[in-house]
């Protein structure tokens, strides 16, 4: 049989598609080597960018937005889940960080008093007779009692605890979201004492009360801890807990929390813990004279005058809800308030201010060009909320 012979021979490519596959590895992982270098390259940048502004001190700002004030100068302030509260005798009004109104409302108050729990607000009339509860979107209801009020505090649900007071007695009454009172305590005066602060659970079932009381001519507080639940209907009185603090005062409390209570003394600050039955869990003593408090949902501030910081006129404690000391900032700064905002520390006078992170880290020492009212972290890295005498302010630290 004769052999056939092909017109054209076929390469042998083997050895060619070898090769090709190498350099074809080799041009895809030269991309890729480059690619995951610029990636380290610009997750650097990113990371010194960010950890230079989070070390850095500001001693200057700009301008972002400026407006007008028009509320009276006994407006107050307060903070609420990234918005501002102003509070007056004649009515509430809640604004954003850009001072647009979201709600108001008008009433006609002698001493109004205010309390924050997350999304509810009450403010009352102290000694007066009228409390208005509100959440984020305006007026829940309007409380009027019989009674003068002396303390107030609001869970996050609305529910609201309110200390009322005679001659003879002090009642601790629980009012709902909608108005309608829940239950009440009767406390003689002669028994408890007078009735210094209150503070309610998250919950709105607990509540704890600090009362002065006179024994043998020296003085005692007496916190007294209340449950409104089902666990209190087996105790007298619903009392469930109570202890006595010899020479010391007592005049705040706050809850932090459905199971965490704060007590701060002239001492210091007493820790009780419990969901049902509080018991006092941790201790925090001050060993220099205490000058200012300031408290939140996962802390509790202390200003003391100077005792270890060399130097320093005065030391910021702040604790946690456990009590242990997670800041111990010095200042010689002349302050008239000091606040936790937005995770950092700010203490300020009329014309000067200090802006501590909660790692200690100084972001802002000087002065602003007016009469400062009140500070406030803003929504943005290095922004924050100025309340002048005139005008308030959006300003970025530079």
């Amino acid at each position: 049989m004769a052999k056939i012979t092909p017109l054209f021979e076929t390469p042998d490519t083997t050895e060619e598609m070898k090769s090709y596959k190498e350099k074809l590895f080799r041009h895809k992982a030269g991309i890729g080597v480059r690619s995951l270098i610029c990636i380290v390259v610009v997750a650097g940048l990113v990371f010194g960018m960010w950890s230079w502004s989070r070390f850095k001190t500001y001693g200057g700002y700009e301008v972002l937005s400026s407006n007008e004030r028009t509320d009276t100068l006994n407006t107050q302030y307060a903070e609420y889940n990234g918005k501002i509260l102003k509070y007056s005798r004649d009515g509430i009004s809640c604004v954003n960080l850009r001072n647009e109104a979201l709600w108001s409302q008008t009433y006609n108050m002698q001493m109004p008093i205010l309390d924050v729990c997350q999304n509810s607000v009450v403010v009352a009339d102290m000694q007066g007779n009228e409390a208005y509860v509100f959440d984020e979107e305006g007026l829940r209801t309007q409380i009027t009692t019989l009674l003068p009020i002396q303390r107030v505090s609001v869970s996050s649900q609305g529910v609201t605890a309110m200390l009322l007071s005679d001659s003879s007695a002090s009642w601790i009454c629980l009012y709902d979201d909608e108005g309608e009172k829940l239950t009440e305590a009767r406390c003689r005066l002669s028994e408890t004492g007078q009735p210094l602060a209150v503070g309610i659970s998250s919950d709105g079932r607990k509540v704890a009360v600090s009362y002065l009381q006179i024994q043998g001519g020296s003085s005692a507080s007496c916190i007294v801890f209340y449950n409104f639940g089902s666990v209190g209907g087996n105790f007298v009185d619903k009392i469930v807990a109570s202890k006595v603090y010899e020479d010391q005062l007592i005049p705040r409390i706050e809850y932090m929390g459905d199971s965490i209570c704060a007590a701060v003394s002239d001492r210091g600050i007493i820790y009780y813990e419990g969901k049902e039955i509080p018991e006092e869990k941790a201790v925090v003593e001050e060993a220099a004279e205490i000058r200012s408090v300031f408290t939140g949902t996962e802390h509790v501030g202390i200003v003391v005058e100077g005792a270890e910081k060399e130097g320093a006129r005065y030391e910021v404690h702040l604790y946690d809800t456990s009590g242990n000391l997670v800041l111990n900032q010095g200042t010689n700064l002349a302050y008239s308030q000091v606040k936790m905002s937005g995770g950092d520390l700010i203490l300020f006078n009329e014309s000067e201010c200090e802006i501590y992170s909660r790692q200690g880290i100084l972001r802002y020492t000087g002065n602003f060009s007016g009469t400062i009212a009140d500070i406030y972290k803003g929504s943005g890295l290095r922004k924050y909320i100025l309340v002048f005498s005139d005008r308030t302010e959006e300003i970025k630290l530079k």
